[in-house]
């Protein structure tokens, strides 16, 4: 059976899979696998390097998502942010941008376990960064009435993030959008700041992918103007979930498209996963892999994701 890092090579070079991966978004679950709190978790990058490593060998994972938090951005740059139960929240918003965002706050050592755990995982997993969008940035940073005309104020932020980032050599870098960018009409500020974006990715030889969450699902096909070489749809607006027919238009031109399964329900999980194998099947062969509908955190049931992993790794796209 091919490892995760052999689907995803297969994947990044457009080569058809022999079956899908599994890469859910975990995020809390590390801690908890880990056995301590998700504030000690984010304050030590061994600590954190380590429980992703643990988990993804817990659950078979065929890769690792390292940085998926929204807030880590937001608070490298000069946000407040503080704990609430277990969780980090932003509490006000900048005052000082800070000028070197990757030596800031959390980010410093979100940066230092995705470098330690990529090295570990590197010949067997998929390895995946994530970071905040720009668009989302600048409302975290400036308010939502303000963000959308200050989006050129967290360029040299955004720049200087996804520049340290791609040092680490990650297959793909995503940027997690929620709904400033998810409610907004795709215009040329969007396209512009991602084109700069891509560019730094392709200098680098990173692959860009887009994390989208709080979007009207009958408009999702917008954002294929952005261009992005993977798309991940999280929960929508109402929390409905993504249409197959949705993502597989809008993932047109790109390498593929991870779709998220609800880690709470089993049934309904498993009907994605059978309507998607249809999809590619009977109309279009495309790559795709699963993932978690949104983050998967400490209050994600076990044996629901354990039971997922094994599933998936029955499939085979020549059967």
């Amino acid at each position: 059976m091919e490892t995760g890092r052999e689907l995803f090579t297969k994947l990044m070079k457009r080569e058809p899979l022999s079956r899908p991966a599994f890469v859910p978004l975990v995020r809390g679950l590390a801690a908890r696998v880990g056995g301590m709190s998700a504030e000690t978790w984010n304050s030590d990058p061994t600590l954190w390097a380590n429980s992703l490593g643990q988990t993804a060998e817990l659950f078979a994972l065929d890769g690792i998502v390292a940085g998926l938090d929204f807030t880590i951005m937001a608070e490298a740059c000069g946000c407040t942010v503080a704990w609430r139960y277990d969780r980090p929240v932003i509490t006000s918003p900048v005052k000082v941008l800070c000028e070197a965002p990757e030596e800031s706050g959390r980010m410093k050592k979100a940066l230092e376990a995705a470098r330690r755990i990529f090295e570990v995982c590197r010949k067997e997993r998929a390895c995946i960064a994530a970071t905040t969008g720009p668009v989302t940035l600048a409302s975290q940073l400036f308010g939502r009435e303000d963000g959308p005309k200050r989006l050129g104020e967290v360029k040299e932020a955004v720049v200087r993030v996804t520049e340290a980032l791609c040092k680490i050599r990650p297959d793909f870098l995503v940027f997690m959008e929620g709904r400033p960018l998810a409610l907004a009409d795709v215009g040329m500020p969007h396209r512009k700041i991602y084109n700069t974006l891509k560019n730094i990715l392709s200098y680098y030889n990173v692959h860009g992918g887009l994390y989208l969450q709080g979007y009207h699902v009958e408009k999702v096909h917008v954002f294929s103007a952005l261009k992005m070489e993977l798309y991940i749809l999280g929960p929508s607006l109402g929390a409905s979930m993504p249409t197959i027919s949705g993502i597989w238009d809008l993932s047109s031109g790109a390498l593929g498209f991870g779709l998220g399964l609800p880690l709470s329900d089993l049934p309904k999980a498993r009907e994605l996963i059978s309507e998607c194998l249809d999809y590619y099947r009977l109309k279009e062969k495309r790559n795709f892999f699963f993932t978690s509908l949104g983050p998967v955190t400490r209050d994600t049931n076990l044996e629901v994701l354990r039971q997922l992993a094994m599933d998936i790794r029955q499939i085979h796209f020549d059967s």
